[in-house]
């Protein structure tokens, strides 16, 4: 059976278009489409193998078997860390989980798998299985958690939708994230939790069961991300509900709101699982209070999808189009402009080039040097490549002897330098200099004593543009296009291959040294006088300008910054706000900006090196400062608010400015 992936209805074999929503079909396999069966437990079993069964770990206890004072009453499941059996003890049911060896022969998934269990014997909260015990030392090691008696949410999807009404699903809702808090306290998190692993029992009560709780250090907005698809899987009534909200799909694709589901609830969700980490919510806090601030269900609006005047019998009907017939005149006489163009060059500019010119010389195209693999022909034909003064003051024998040489070489300028020039390049027009100082790094009004000291250096005025970005990279999936406007959505990586680009172009030292493909393999020259990034000390001293205002410049926003309230959401071009002291502007607002330094959450305040630091010695994510057109006034968009991201990954409204030496 087919089904549309947009509204869900039934379609038949050969159909092209949805006649409810008008959305055209793909052609899959029809096994593809078949609702899966509801699984009989919570958790997936998986099969035995041949290695497997040659572990004693893996023999299953029979049913009156005790093990270490546990009576095993029946076999529950199987999961990839080992085997789970219901079992009874002191006349309480429990689930007692054998680990596998394997789950130990690794360093490092033995450790994780210690750190998770020395967790979640501590975690004592409302809504999660509570562990009884934890044995490492025994062989095999074991745990021992509560028996939860109900249905798991993913049971109640397939076999009772009706329940998991709206309201139901907000209660639901709350107590996740109340769980979430409380575990992330831990140390832990439930990234990897989906609705086999949330119970609900007889009472209403809901519990998350123990194997859904990981140990991982993840991003917080990762784990909101991981919610908003458990919802969203629960309120759809779409059959291929878990094809249209899979958390792969809504990473590459806009939120699909949810029919039936109030405006408000979707609205949430939408900003959950927002494909740009930067726009959802930023924290599990702000989640709660943005749950809790909804509308009740039966007051809001429930949003209707579309549909569409198509049908499909009006589709067959519809005559296919008219091929095209006759004789294509534009494409020949295309064609015959472009012969004729060859024909005019080879046939009369060339020989009148090489004829010979008054006294019997040829009138002749100089000879390249040999070493011309550091000029490109459009860097020839742009005239960027000029000859020294060095190189005008001395001049070949050959063009001493014919001066109508000498008249062509100067006219045309056709010369290539051998090699780059090394010296003290002057500093772009664009570039303001940030002298030498000391400044209260994190800091403002409320504490403002000195605590880092800055060398000089030179920053861009402004963000660098796309005609700047593209002038040696290709062209990035930016927000709005236009050679003026910031460019966005570019990796911390592609930014460091654009440095170093534009260094050697213009003739200066590289400051990034290139090891990998991962930010790890990245090294930084910092007394090199190549484009780089700047630390993120560098992008605060340059963003206060000796000032303590809470923005770049000014304590009013309007003044210096485009955000969210005047910018219409629109990134705009450099210079339209007030510059700070130093001459810069948008140092707030309109792109964030992203800087050298790894990302630490108690980073300024664990400094190491108060003398031109350069952040943590290692990470994960990479430091972006300044707020964007997406931000509001107060915290988001302040001078001292610090955000993260994944180097490898282009955001949206996140741009960079330039830092060099001379």
């Amino acid at each position: 059976m087919r089904y549309c992936i947009s509204c869900g209805k039934q379609l038949s074999p050969r159909a092209k278009f949805c006649p409810q929503c008008g959305e055209r079909v793909e052609i899959q396999e029809q096994a593809a489409f078949e609702p899966m069966p509801a699984p009989e437990s919570p958790e997936v079993l998986r099969d035995f193998n041949v290695n497997e069964i040659s572990d004693p770990t893996y023999q299953l206890l029979e049913a009156g078997q005790v093990f270490n004072g546990y009576t095993v009453i029946r076999m529950l499941n199987k999961d990839p860390e080992g085997i789970k059996y219901i079992a009874a003890k002191d006349g309480k049911e429990y689930v007692l989980k054998l680990f596998f060896k394997s789950e130990f022969s690794n360093l490092d998934t033995a450790i994780n798998l210690q750190k998770r269990l020395q967790r979640l014997n501590k975690l004592d909260t409302a809504h999660t299985a509570r562990v009884v015990e934890v044995n490492q030392n025994h062989d095999p090691a074991f745990m021992v958690a509560e028996f939860v008696k109900g249905q798991s949410l993913a049971q109640i999807r397939a076999n009772d939708p009706d329940r998991l009404t709206e309201n139901f699903v907000r209660e639901i809702a709350r107590r996740l994230i109340q769980t979430a808090i409380a575990v992330r306290r831990q140390g832990l998190t439930l990234t990897k939790l989906t609705p086999s692993g949330i119970m609900v029992e007889e009472s209403g009560k809901i519990t998350v069961l123990s194997s859904g709780v990981s140990y991982e250090e993840v991003d917080e907005r990762e784990e909101i991300f991981n919610i908003g698809v458990i919802l969203s899987q629960l309120l759809s009534r779409n059959v291929l509900y878990k094809s249209i909200y899979n958390s792969q799909r809504l990473r590459e694709q806009k939120f699909t709101y949810i029919a039936g589901t109030s405006m408000g609830l979707n609205k949430l969700l939408a900003e959950c699982l927002h494909r740009n980490i930067l726009h959802r919510y930023a924290s599990l806090e702000s989640l709660l209070r943005g749950l809790n601030s909804l509308q009740p269900a039966d007051r809001d609006v429930a949003y209707i999808a579309p549909e569409s005047n198509q049908t499909l019998a009006g589709l067959k009907e519809a005559a296919p189009p008219a091929p095209k017939a006759g004789f294509d005149w534009k494409f020949y006489g295309l064609i015959f402009l472009i012969v004729a163009s060859l024909g005019f060059l080879f046939y009369y500019v060339l020989p009148k080039l090489n004829s010979p010119g008054p006294g019997g010389n040829s009138v002749y195209l100089p000879t390249l040097p040999e070493d011309t693999t550091r000029t490109t022909l459009a860097d020839l034909l742009n005239g960027r490549e000029r000859r020294t003064n060095q190189e005008n003051e001395v001049l070949t024998t050959e063009t001493r002897e014919d001066p109508r040489r000498q008249t062509l070489a100067s006219e045309e300028d056709y010369s290539v330098p051998k090699a780059p020039v090394k010296a003290r390049v002057p500093i772009p027009d664009n570039f303001v200099h940030v002298p030498d100082g000391s400044f209260g790094f994190n800091r403002l009004k409320e504490n403002p004593n000195h605590n880092v000291s800055q060398d000089g250096f030179y920053i861009s005025r402004g963000e660098v543009t796309q005609a700047e970005w593209n002038q040696y990279m290709m062209p990035a999936s930016v927000s709005f296009i236009s050679d003026r406007v910031p460019v966005d959505n570019v990796s911390w990586m592609r930014i460091i291959r654009y440095c170093n680009a534009r260094s050697e172009n213009e003739g200066l030292q590289p400051a990034y040294r290139i090891t990998g493909s991962t930010a790890a393999s990245v090294t930084c020259d910092f007394s090199a006088n190549g484009y780089r990034l700047p630390t993120e000390a560098e992008w605060e001293m340059a963003a206060k300008a000796g000032g303590l205002h809470a923005y770049s410049g000014s304590d009013d926003p309007d003044e210096v910054a485009w955000y969210r309230e005047n910018s219409s959401g629109r990134i705009r071009s450099g210079g339209g706000k007030k510059a700070n002291a130093y001459g810069l502007h948008d140092m707030t607002g309109n792109v964030a900006e992203w800087c050298w330094d790894w990302f630490d959450p108690s980073y300024p305040n664990t400094l190491s090196t108060f003398i031109n630091p350069t952040g943590p010695a290692s990470g994960t994510l990479k430091v972006i400062r300044g707020g964007s057109v997406r931000n509001g006034e107060g915290t988001n968009l302040g001078i001292l608010y610090r955000d993260k991201g994944d180097p490898a990954r282009g955001y949206q409204f996140v741009g960079f400015r330039l830092v060099r030496k001379r």
